[in-house]
């Protein structure tokens, strides 16, 4: 069935971008680490160091929504289906699901063509001049992967509770 496997891949995917906003916090660990260690040890924050914990939040943001969309872990409420009916529910997944695709599909496309004026528009940072432009676009490719996902789900009419079922039983 083609909605089984590019749903494999879109796991894969957000699984990818997971991966990376791991390895980011862990460099922001280890940053604020040097960063404080420093300010004790020099007496003075050290040079940059904010630079490289404002881009690496980047990486962390991009791989949270990714990996959120896919296995269903953006906060919902659902009011509405304890209210009403099935079909209402249904009714209002199908509406919120083409809103958060537009929505999802317009922020991507705004974050690339942001993304694409890179160092000419100022798109830096202060300290070390370090480009926003990649990560304008991994914050562009997170939010298109969530808006496909969105779109998959719409046309294979997953509901959003099945989403949990897929986060290997952890339950908050």
């Amino acid at each position: 069935m083609p909605g089984k496997s590019l749903k494999g891949w879109l796991t894969r995917i957000g699984d990818l971008f997971a991966f990376a906003a791991g390895l980011a916090v862990v460099i922001l660990v280890m940053t604020t680490v040097v960063a404080v260690a420093g300010r004790y040890v020099f007496g003075q924050p050290i040079f940059g160091i904010e630079d490289v914990s404002r881009v690496m939040l980047a990486f962390v943001v991009a791989g949270s929504i990714a990996y959120g969309a896919r296995r269903g872990a953006h906060v919902h409420v659902d009011v509405i289906s304890m209210q009403a009916g099935r079909r209402v529910l249904r009714v209002t997944d199908t509406i919120a699901r083409l809103v958060g695709i537009a929505v999802a599909f317009l922020t991507s496309y705004a974050l690339f063509t942001k993304g694409l004026c890179g160092k000419a528009c100022g798109y830096f940072t202060p300290n070390l001049s370090i480009p926003h432009m990649p990560f304008y676009f991994a914050l562009s490719l997170s939010m298109a992967l969530f808006g496909l996902i969105l779109l998959v789900d719409l046309f294979t009419g997953t509901p959003v509770e099945e989403h949990s079922s897929e986060d290997d039983g952890e339950q908050f």
